[in-house]
């Protein structure tokens, strides 16, 4: 998606963040959240070099350093998203392990959680 701006009379394209990295590989990690935090849309997450744009973002214990979030819009895929954060509140309050699916592009250390799961003991 491209945006369009005015800078000093001139057009120059703009080009808005992408939720997926380019060049990411889909991985998948398990393990107990230990960060949960939803915000408002658009604020996001990370530093500019590693930003990604999402209002849902975890930690797990087994990949320290590293962030992982989704989309919760209201757009086609709200339905799959709510129940995706309804199952990280879930583990979250009763220490279950979840088991995430994400997009990253190394050396990245933020990605975009594509699925969730819960697994029991």
């Amino acid at each position: 998606m491209r945006r369009m701006c005015t800078v000093a009379g001139l057009a120059a394209v703009m080009a808005v963040l992408v939720t997926t990295p380019v060049n990411a590989d889909l991985i998948q990690s398990s393990g107990k959240i230990t960060f949960l935090r939803v915000h408002d849309v658009g604020t996001g997450f990370g530093p500019p070099s590693d930003f990604i744009d999402v209002e849902v973002v975890i930690q797990i214990n087994t990949r320290p350093g590293e962030s992982f979030g989704f989309q919760l819009r209201n757009d086609a895929n709200r339905a799959a998203r709510q129940g995706m954060l309804d199952l990280l509140r879930d583990a979250f309050n009763n220490n279950g392990t979840v088991v995430i699916d994400y997009d990253i592009a190394p050396p990245r250390k933020n990605g975009v959680i594509i699925r969730v799961a819960l697994t029991k003991p």
